[in-house]
Protein backbone atom coordinates (compact mmCIF):
# COMPACT_ATOMS: atom_id res chain seq x y z
CA UNK A 1 0.00 0.00 0.00
CA UNK A 2 1.59 3.12 -1.13
CA UNK A 3 2.16 5.95 1.85
CA UNK A 4 3.52 9.43 2.01
CA UNK A 5 6.92 8.78 0.79
CA UNK A 6 6.47 6.12 -1.86
CA UNK A 7 7.11 8.47 -4.59
CA UNK A 8 10.39 9.44 -3.76
CA UNK A 9 11.66 6.61 -2.54
CA UNK A 10 10.71 4.67 -5.71
CA UNK A 11 12.60 7.27 -7.05
CA UNK A 12 15.89 6.65 -4.77
CA UNK A 13 15.63 3.21 -5.64
CA UNK A 14 15.52 3.59 -9.33
CA UNK A 15 18.38 5.68 -8.90
CA UNK A 16 20.56 3.76 -7.14
CA UNK A 17 19.33 0.83 -9.62
CA UNK A 18 17.67 -1.47 -6.59
CA UNK A 19 15.81 -4.59 -7.87
CA UNK A 20 15.64 -6.00 -4.32
CA UNK A 21 11.82 -6.77 -4.16
CA UNK A 22 11.58 -6.10 -0.52
CA UNK A 23 14.11 -2.41 -0.43
CA UNK A 24 10.60 -0.10 -1.20
CA UNK A 25 9.05 -2.03 2.13
CA UNK A 26 12.40 -1.94 4.08
CA UNK A 27 12.38 2.13 3.06
CA UNK A 28 9.05 3.00 4.08
CA UNK A 29 9.65 1.23 7.35
CA UNK A 30 12.40 3.17 8.39
CA UNK A 31 10.91 6.63 7.12
CA UNK A 32 6.91 5.68 8.41
CA UNK A 33 7.06 8.88 10.27
CA UNK A 34 9.03 11.07 8.37
CA UNK A 35 7.38 13.41 5.21
CA UNK A 36 9.94 12.98 2.05
CA UNK A 37 9.65 15.68 -0.03
CA UNK A 38 10.92 16.76 -3.50
CA UNK A 39 10.08 20.31 -3.42
CA UNK A 40 11.91 21.31 -6.85
CA UNK A 41 14.87 21.04 -8.85
CA UNK A 42 17.13 22.83 -10.73
CA UNK A 43 14.56 23.12 -13.70
CA UNK A 44 11.89 24.70 -11.37
CA UNK A 45 14.62 27.61 -10.11
CA UNK A 46 15.29 27.97 -13.66
CA UNK A 47 11.71 28.13 -14.39
CA UNK A 48 10.88 30.32 -11.84
CA UNK A 49 13.87 32.44 -12.40
CA UNK A 50 12.64 32.86 -16.07
CA UNK A 51 9.51 33.86 -15.17
CA UNK A 52 10.71 36.85 -13.07
CA UNK A 53 13.18 37.63 -15.93
CA UNK A 54 16.18 37.17 -13.28
CA UNK A 55 19.30 36.04 -15.36
CA UNK A 56 21.10 32.79 -13.27
CA UNK A 57 23.06 30.14 -14.58
CA UNK A 58 22.84 25.93 -14.44
CA UNK A 59 25.24 25.91 -11.96
CA UNK A 60 23.43 29.11 -9.95
CA UNK A 61 20.15 27.04 -9.97
CA UNK A 62 21.47 24.47 -7.57
CA UNK A 63 23.10 27.20 -5.41
CA UNK A 64 20.17 28.46 -4.82
CA UNK A 65 18.06 25.27 -4.18
CA UNK A 66 20.45 24.08 -1.52
CA UNK A 67 19.74 27.63 0.23
CA UNK A 68 16.22 27.49 0.02
CA UNK A 69 16.45 25.00 3.26
CA UNK A 70 12.53 23.79 3.02
CA UNK A 71 11.56 22.66 6.53
CA UNK A 72 8.24 22.76 8.46
CA UNK A 73 8.08 25.39 11.00
CA UNK A 74 6.38 25.75 14.23
CA UNK A 75 4.15 28.07 12.51
CA UNK A 76 3.25 25.50 9.95
CA UNK A 77 2.05 22.93 12.52
CA UNK A 78 -0.17 25.18 14.12
CA UNK A 79 -1.64 26.34 10.43
CA UNK A 80 -2.19 23.10 9.47
CA UNK A 81 -3.63 21.32 12.76
CA UNK A 82 -6.01 24.86 13.35
CA UNK A 83 -6.86 24.15 10.00
CA UNK A 84 -7.39 20.56 10.21
CA UNK A 85 -8.82 19.90 13.45
CA UNK A 86 -10.28 23.12 14.73
CA UNK A 87 -10.64 23.55 18.72
CA UNK A 88 -7.62 21.83 19.64
CA UNK A 89 -6.21 24.38 21.60
CA UNK A 90 -5.68 23.31 25.37
CA UNK A 91 -5.53 25.98 28.46
CA UNK A 92 -2.50 26.04 30.19
CA UNK A 93 -2.60 24.30 33.49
Amino acid sequence: MPTRNTAVLERIIKALGDTAPHTLARLEDEFKDSLLVVAGDTNTVARDAEKLRLAITTEECAVVLDHLDVEITIDDTEEAINSLFPDRFQEPL
